[in-house]
């Protein structure tokens, strides 16, 4: 009998989409399948197209539904979706996205080989009418089995989120998310791939819908103002990401799933970078911190080792970055020789 699959939408202020992702659930080709249906306190109308939405639902697809009384963030609703699937393999979208009627049934396949953590496929990209546009993730890249060095290096195909499978395992052999960060689908990945293989499907099962209300939408920062404070939010994510990442290696490595100094330099290189990236923030740019340190140099504000010392702080960690990709791979290497 084929395994049990969940599939996890997570909605928060989508009354105008939800309907649609509904249903492309109920088209889905593969069974057996169960729905798991959160809302993150949504302060419109999300709740209640959700349950207009699934009045006329498939009877063989058993539906949970999860209603959030304060809003949790992303890391909350997937660590409390978690909780209640039964599946063992949990396919995420978002309410604003559309899956393709073979998403799940393609997906399974992969899952068939045991080995298999972790998967994502490509997608095309839609406006908030539902009309096609230019663009996709994935794009130009073909089906690949991943890897972590892939991963670190930037090889492999973009992940986003909303196109993401995971084998459960991937969440119960792990702390749950912390509530701090704001993109799981940079920590997921990485401990999929810490606990398995890892594969990417070159169809476009998803149609990721481009809005207003995106996290990532440039609609969310009319000023300049507002950009650098979204940035720096971003930036902040970037620092929580590498804490719990820094925590799932430790423990990784404990159980011996990883060598001892494996990650170790891709940790740094994210420590480093996110170390930089909230200065750069924080003083606005690169540019203009560069340009106060060479007007004060040039006022005899400050003597020329404290100026240089300056230049290099600022820009060392973006010139070493190739030094740090070359060590990358030759960890990779050594990884490799060592298992033959």
């Amino acid at each position: 009998m084929p395994e049990l699959a969940t599939f996890v939408l997570l909605a928060y202020r989508h009354e105008a989409f939800v309907a649609e992702a509904i249903h492309a659930v109920a088209k889905q080709t593969y069974r057996p399948l169960e729905l798991i249906v959160t809302d993150d306190a949504s302060p419109d109308y999300t709740r209640e197209k959700i349950d207009e939405a699934l009045r006329d639902f498939p009877a063989d697809i058993p539906v949970i539904r999860i209603n959030h009384p304060q809003n949790q963030g992303i890391p909350g609703v997937i660590n409390a979706a978690v909780r209640q699937a039964s599946g063992r393999v949990i396919v995420f979208g978002a309410v604003d996205d559309v899956s393709e009627p073979e998403r799940v049934a393609w997906t399974m396949q992969l899952f068939a080989d045991p080995r298999v953590a972790f998967a994502h496929t490509a997608s095309s990209v839609i406006d908030e009418e539902g009309k096609l546009v230019q663009g996709g993730e994935g794009a130009g890249h073909r089906d690949a089995e991943l890897s972590l060095a892939g991963m670190l290096l930037g090889t492999n195909a973009p992940i986003l989120g909303a196109t993401c499978a995971y084998r459960v395992d991937v969440f119960r052999e792990f702390a749950e998310l912390p509530p701090r960060i704001l993109r799981e689908d940079v920590i997921l990945p990485i401990r999929g791939l810490i606990l398995g293989e890892g594969r990417f499907l070159a169809s476009k099962l998803v149609r990721c819908r481009t809005h207003a209300g995106n996290l990532h939408s440039p609609a969310h920062a009319q000023s300049s103002a507002e950009m650098v404070q979204r940035n720096l939010k971003f930036a902040d994510d970037r620092v929580a990401c590498c804490m719990q990442l820094s925590a799932d290696i430790a423990k990784a490595r404990a159980a011996g799933r990883i060598l001892p100094n494996e990650l170790d330099v891709y940790l740094r290189q994210e420590t480093a970078y996110s170390a930089v990236e909230q200065r750069l923030l924080q003083t606005k740019s690169l540019f203009a911190r560069a340009g106060q340190v060479a007007l004060a140099w040039a006022r005899r504000r400050i003597g020329i080792a404290k100026a240089v010392k300056l230049f290099t702080l600022f820009v060392a960690p973006f010139l070493y970055a190739p030094v740090l990709k070359v060590r990358v791979r030759l960890s990779e290497r050594k990884r490799q020789m060592r298992h033959g």
